[in-house]
């Protein structure tokens, strides 16, 4: 017998219309104002500006200052229209009926790091005293642990989740391996978190350590369950 979910994922099929782009009107409003941001800030922008940092906190890597004022927000554009219009193509796009909602805080945890992110950037770039290896340290849990919670709630499809050949061959497979990953990464974000308090040697060594296990224990696990003949 079909649940209520498969029957609405038989009957309904993922489309980005005009009730879609509604319902990110939030998501949409941030990314006006980071745009915004960004270019209020273009012409203050030194002409050489530090584009990215180690888990030290210090600059390796320098290039001009638009690069920082609006290539980040364009960054952040891209990937919220590349989560938008991912599952038009995927070949389970019925599916996303049954998580709809799951995609939609996938969009909005994503923006919000890139704006916070873009926000500090920005700080750093007009010369304040940003620890930009703690601040990282810091979001990128967040990240984690906001996505993490939201595993459970994934169904079988190619672009969001654990993607390896035993969850995608299996929707039990998958289930059961989402459920598990998602108590990992919560955890293993939590982890990062308080490590992003340490002295900067020790505490990116549990951030990686963590990471790591957040990438490979799920997938030993779902290789493990996964039926054999």
């Amino acid at each position: 017998m079909s649940t209520d979910g498969e029957i609405k994922a038989e009957t309904e099929t993922y489309r980005v219309d005009g009730k879609t782009l509604r319902r990110d009107a939030f998501v949409l409003l941030l990314l006006a104002l980071d745009v915004a941001y960004g270019f209020w800030n273009l012409s203050q922008m030194p002409a050489r500006v530090p584009t990215h940092w180690g888990l030290s906190g210090q600059p390796d890597a320098w290039g001009p200052g638009w690069v920082n004022a609006i290539g980040v927000p364009g960054v952040a554009v891209a990937i919220y229209v590349m989560l938008l219009l991912a599952p038009l193509i995927d070949p389970k796009r019925a599916s996303y009926a049954l998580f709809a909602d799951t995609v939609r805080f996938f969009r909005l945890a994503s923006v919000l790091f890139f704006i916070g992110f873009h926000v500090v950037v920005v700080r750093a770039s007009l010369g304040d005293d940003v620890d930009m290896g703690r601040v990282m340290r810091l979001g990128v849990p967040l990240l984690f642990i906001a996505l993490g919670n939201r595993f459970g709630k994934l169904r079988h499809n190619y672009f969001f989740g654990i993607r390896t050949p035993w969850t995608l061959a299996n929707e039990e497979v998958w289930v059961k391996t989402h459920r598990m990953a998602g108590t990992v990464w919560v955890v293993g974000g939590l982890v990062q978190l308080a490590a992003a308090f340490l002295p900067t040697a020790p505490g990116a060594a549990v951030f990686v350590a963590a990471l790591v296990i957040m990438v490979v224990v799920p997938v030993v696990y779902s290789y493990q369950i996964f039926p054999r003949p």
